[in-house]
């Protein structure tokens, strides 16, 4: 069984922002969504990548 240190739940804007910081402080994550990745979604379609 795989274990990791962080799950998170929604691979939205937080759930993902989320988990890239924590990859790079060097934590083993996992993100679980509802939907298959990629995926067209319009919400916070305006967030510009310097944020991310």
């Amino acid at each position: 069984m795989e274990t990791y240190d962080v799950i998170i739940v929604g691979g939205g804007p937080a759930g993902s922002t989320c988990a890239s910081e924590l990859v790079k402080a060097g934590k083993k994550t996992l993100v679980i969504d509802k939907d298959k990745f990629p995926r067209d979604k319009m919400c916070a379609g305006w967030i510009s990548p310097p944020v991310w």
